[in-house]
């Protein structure tokens, strides 16, 4: 028996794909800082494509627990939980938009937020965002060079020690501004600091060392070479904020150039007048000979 389908229930189905589609093509995402220097702001968007006039709903959330909830309508419609680590801007607080100030390291960790609506019953969580509260470091990276003077044959021998800092800062290597191939340099990995700390947190520090041929560089005699260490958190540049902290130091060392040896032996160089008269004087030889050898001939026949 062939079952049909009546005009109302059509119609629901197809409403029913066309919300979930439509559904598949929202998104939601926790735009904040990566890193943010302790004691400092920090402000977290919850960004995504929905109509305001749609949203019924927006929660923040660090480390799945809940921080503040958006309930359109609701008197008041704000609703705030307990939260360790930052205070709560209340006068700055919007549908989407959540501003943490005078952060402790507690406030580090995985944020959230996720949007809701009504009508259709739908909601949607962002991706986890790490947020990270930092110590900067106080001063720049320190450079020990064994020789400051080498020869262009030798190798490059140094150390960077950076400052304290929390995380432990990253060391990147740089001859004349360019970027030192890892596999010439040392990592000593991290040391923390016991006599130093920043509000109960230890800060630590990195070292690292090269050890650079000098013999890979086009130099011309008597040339400098600029090293420098740079001395970064984190270890590589974030778009659109670049580092979070970032320090370097550039000493310059004297390189002596060697005279290349010689590749082939001296050449005497003759003018070209020598080897005329030369010739000349070979040619009358030879006539000499040729006259006695035809004169001695006669006298034997």
């Amino acid at each position: 028996m062939r079952r049909t389908v009546t005009p109302p229930v059509l119609f629901i189905l197809v409403c029913g794909l066309v919300l979930v589609s439509g559904m598949a093509e929202v998104w939601v995402e926790l735009r904040a800082p990566r890193f943010v220097v302790h004691k400092h702001s920090a402000v977290l968007r919850c960004e995504h494509n929905v109509d305001p006039e749609a949203l019924y709903k927006v929660v923040f959330f660090k480390n799945g627990q809940r921080i503040m909830k958006y309930v359109r309508e609701r008197d008041p419609p704000y609703e705030i939980y307990n939260f360790t680590g930052a205070q709560i801007n209340l006068s700055k607080l919007s549908p989407t938009s959540l501003t943490l100030e005078t952060l402790d390291f507690t406030a580090s960790g995985p944020y959230a937020c996720e949007i809701a609506l009504e009508t259709p019953l739908y909601s949607k969580v962002s991706k986890i965002h790490e947020l990270n509260v930092i110590v900067k470091q106080r001063y720049r990276p320190k450079i020990k060079i064994k020789h400051k003077k080498l020869l262009s044959s030798e190798h490059l021998e140094a150390t960077c020690q950076s400052a304290g800092a929390h995380p432990a800062p990253h060391l990147t290597w740089f001859i004349n501004n360019v970027k030192v191939d890892e596999r010439l340099t040392v990592p000593y990995g991290t040391v923390k600091l016991q006599r130093h700390s920043h509000h109960g947190i230890q800060l630590s520090m990195t070292n690292s060392s090269l050890h650079f041929p000098l013999t890979t560089l086009q130099l011309a005699p008597n040339q400098t070479v600029e090293i420098t260490c740079l001395s970064t958190i984190p270890s590589y540049a974030n778009d659109g904020e670049g580092y979070a902290d970032v320090q370097n130091h550039t000493v310059t060392v004297n390189v002596i150039g060697i005279e290349p040896a010689p590749t082939q032996l001296p050449v005497k160089i003759i003018s070209s007048e020598l080897n005329f008269s030369t010739r000349c004087e070979l040619n009358r030889i030879l006539i000499a000979i040729l006259l006695l050898a035809c004169h001695f001939g006669r006298v034997i026949l």
